[in-house]
């Protein structure tokens, strides 16, 4: 998780760590960066029951074969303590509430909000109701981690000796909070509530309702309503901070683009007659990835590779001898926040159907770093859920509670085990019911050419309301009745299409009994891929990574005749004309490549569009948050393409004419702004210039760190709306912050996997797996994935663990 700021101690240690370099030269250097890399080959005494063999690819890239099940996932533990212990621990730490301990009071806000959510707490539920066979696979996974830990105390990774701590031993509900911080990063919709709410007391209920979640009727769903008001909202203006703080040190869940592509395409359509399967799934992206990859293979059990953080143990996605599988987010409504009336003689005591509820208070203790005494945190709990608002209102003005699907115990864990032995749909099928948060979007394939597709998780169903508001807390009105009942959860198998393709767009059609949100994801991604698809006959592998790195805009394809039309037979300049001319030019195929100039003028000329419609209406403040709203350009596109809405004001424009003022005002403002930054030549100017990535490690906010830790910044093509997503804030600067940090392909039946992971395997700054995959990501290239025991047992790194 990025960080704003660091303690004290970062930066002395940054400054003995130099001192200690110029003193002891050359050796001290050596030493430093030489501590904690991974032994890949040799012996090692340790505590598995059997001998486990560890092959490592050119890639770092660790296969293992294992005869027990417990000794497989020990030395899974094992290895992700060897590669990411330092990503390990600040992932646990932040969800755990543990980052002031070493960072300082700077991290406090993260920890309480961590601490109220109880990220953990409800890990704890969950390790109540797994399997046995589940708790066995996490505490053999733990004994791996705090064996690595044991063996290497004295060698762990630069990041340690620069704070000059050891990690506490690893625990089974480590990995499951790292799941509900994930769940937390890929669902829920809080902050919706929050800038609604806002947004109705700043501009009044008529106004507001025309920023509402909105959906295009032209777009696709996967499975061939606006809300009115049924109760008056209160203000909780004065609580959008808890919409910072929900980001958790920065890893911001509320921004076009986060959620992933999968597609997958049956016999009928492909070169080879086998079902091929596509997967780049788009998060944050730091440095390391995300994700981590490798290959399990349990003998007589299982033989399964792909990808999963770092932290928990098995195989989230990718691929056994039998089936394939992807996911991308779906991004249901699964938060509501209830306002509570705490009585003001019994403050501990809620109003409730006409009655008082006692509310749970749990108190928590904070280290922090520089200070003698821990802080002490108040959590209360309400039958909602806990009172998330007293995170940033301690005088408690308003109260609002939370209630979310993975704050109830969930069972993800028994799926890890059930879907790498899955040999067809219905194993399949069967392992996914025990996948509760965050709900994805799963696809499938198999090797007898069979395709599938399953929107898995817990949907509520509500008594009253769809969750786009704070509902009052002291009436049963509005609370969760259940969830969407299992077998009624979308799905498809062996559609008449041959295809599937999934990009967080509307599962359901308006026929659909149930809801799941109305807060989809644009359709552009999904209409780019279809658009990819549509073009190509008797598909290949090599078509599926070439799809992955489409920079299709099927946005601009829908707007410029809108931006065009609006510019036309206007008195422009010398130089509007030619940024005009190159935007017609490019509307014949608008591909986001990083060296056009058109793209670079659309993107600004976007952002500029929606700053003069929203900013001096709504505040710094409000309009900071509808940069960060989630449903920001549906709602926008729909009013561009519309001409309709009370927000175009110009003068004494209203309408369509206001647009089109707003756009041509836009417009001439971008090709001075550019003139400045890109030079006086458009046809000069180039996307990738703006449009930047940069790999940062989670200490770069020290500079002389960075430059040594960080990889970038990169000049990079697409966009938030194109296949190959790159998505950036929705303000300047254009840097990506959200991508796709592993792609992989697949040919089911011949077991012939590519992928990609961005930047490397090895969290390790000095490891040679740090960045090895970095060019083949930037250019958009694949690697292959050995899978059969002949293929590992050819390469050339073996490490051996042996019982001790």
């Amino acid at each position: 998780m990025k960080r704003n700021k660091w303690a004290r101690r970062v930066l002395l240690a940054t400054a003995v760590l130099l001192v200690l370099i110029l003193v002891g030269g050359g050796g001290f250097y050596w030493w430093f960066t030489r501590a904690g890399l991974p032994q890949v080959d040799g012996t090692v005494e340790t505590g598995v029951s059997e001998e486990v063999e560890i092959y490592r690819d050119d890639y770092g890239v660790p296969h293992v074969l294992a005869a027990e099940g417990e000794d497989l996932f020990f030395a899974q533990g094992y290895l992700h303590a060897q590669d990411r212990l330092w990503q390990m621990d600040m992932s646990r730490r932040g969800v755990s509430g543990q980052l002031s301990e070493i960072l300082g009071e700077e991290m406090l806000d993260t920890d309480r909000f961590s601490l109220t959510v109880g990220f953990k707490r409800a890990a704890e539920k969950s390790l109540e109701v797994i399997s046995p066979e589940s708790r066995d696979m996490l505490e053999a996974y733990a004994r791996g981690v705090n064996t690595y830990l044991e063996e290497n105390k004295d060698d762990l990774s630069p990041e340690f000796r620069l704070l000059r701590y050891q990690p506490e031993p690893w625990e089974p509900v480590d990995s499951l909070a790292i799941s509900n911080y994930m769940a937390w990063y890929l669902g829920g919709n809080m902050e919706t509530e929050l800038f609604l709410s806002a947004l109705i007391a700043h501009v009044g209920e008529d106004k507001a309702q025309e920023l509402f979640p909105h959906y295009p009727q032209d777009a696709p769903t996967v499975v061939e309503k606006a809300e009115e008001l049924s109760y008056e909202p209160g203000d909780v203006s004065d609580l959008t901070e808890l919409s910072r703080l929900g980001e958790l040190g920065g890893m911001a869940r509320q921004v076009e683009g986060l959620g992933s592509n999968n597609w997958v395409i049956s016999g009928e359509h492909t070169e080879s007659g086998n079902a091929l399967l596509a997967n780049d799934m788009h998060l944050g992206m730091d440095h390391p990835s995300i994700w981590y990859t490798q290959h399990l293979v349990l003998k007589d059990e299982f033989n399964v590779t792909g990808a999963m953080f770092p932290g928990i143990p098995g195989i989230i996605a990718g691929f056994n001898e039998d089936i394939a599988w992807g996911l991308t987010n779906v991004g249901p409504d699964v938060q509501d926040l209830y306002e509570i009336k705490f009585d003001k003689d019994k403050p501990d005591h809620y109003h409730y159907q006409g009655e008082l509820k006692e509310a749970e208070v749990l108190e928590k203790e904070i280290p922090v770093d520089g200070r003698e005494e821990a802080e002490i945190l108040e959590v209360t709990e309400t039958h909602h859920g806990p009172v998330v608002s007293d995170v940033v209102d301690l005088d408690r003005g308003r109260a609002l509670s939370l209630r979310w699907t993975a704050l109830d115990p969930t069972t993800e864990a028994d799926m890890l085990l059930d879907i790498a032995r899955a040999r067809n749909w219905e194993e399949f099928g069967d392992a996914l019911e025990n996948f509760k948060a965050p709900a994805q979007n799963f696809v499938y394939a198999d090797k007898e050419g069979n395709i599938g597709y399953r929107a898995n998780g817990r949907f509520p169903i509500r008594k009253e309301g769809e969750g786009l508001l704070p509902a009052p807390g002291d009436t049963d009105r509005y609370e969760w009745e259940g969830y969407v009942p299992w077998e009624e959860i979308p799905q498809l198998y062996n559609p008449p299409e041959g295809m599937i393709v999934t990009a967080n767009h509307q599962v359901v059609d308006d026929d659909y009994p149930y809801f799941i949100t109305h807060e989809w994801a644009a359709p552009y991604r999904a209409l780019g891929i279809k658009h990819e698809l549509e073009k190509r006959e008797e598909l290949t592998l090599e078509d599926m990574k070439e799809i992955q790195a489409s920079f299709y805009n099927t946005q601009a394809e829908k707007l410029l005749p809108v931006i065009l039309e609006a510019l036309e037979g206007r008195d422009l300049g010398p130089k509007e004309d030619t940024a005009r001319d190159l935007l017609a030019d490019w509307q014949d195929r608008p591909v986001d490549e990083a060296e056009l100039a058109a793209p670079l003028i659309y993107h600004f000329l976007y952002l500029a569009i929606i700053e003069n419609t929203f900013q001096e209406s709504l505040g710094e403040t409000l309009y900071e948050r509808l940069l960060h709203y989630r449903s920001l350009t549906n709602v926008v596109d729909r009013k561009l393409q519309s001409g309709e809405s009370s927000w175009f004001q110009e003068g004494q424009l209203e309408g369509e004419e206001a647009r089109d003022e707003i756009i041509a005002r836009s417009f001439e403002q971008v090709v001075e702004e550019l003139q400045e930054k890109q030079g006086s030549s458009p046809e000069n100017w180039e996307w990738g210039e703006k449009h930047t990535i940069t790999f940062e490690h989670d200490m770069s906010e020290i500079p002389v760190l960075a430059r040594l830790l960080n990889r970038g910044p990169y000049p990079v093509g697409g966009s938030p709306v194109t296949p190959a997503n790159m998505s950036f804030p929705t303000s300047e600067p254009f840097q990506v912050t959200h991508s796709a940090p592993w792609r992989y392909v697949v040919d089911v039946k011949e077991n012939r996997g590519y992928d990609v992971l961005a930047t490397g395997n090895s969290g390790h700054p000095f490891s040679a797996h740090y960045d090895d995959q970095l060019s083949l990501w930037l250019e958009m290239e694949h690697k292959p994935m050995p899978f059969t025991l002949e293929e590992v047992r050819q390469l050339d790194n073996r490490l051996l663990l042996k019982p001790d």
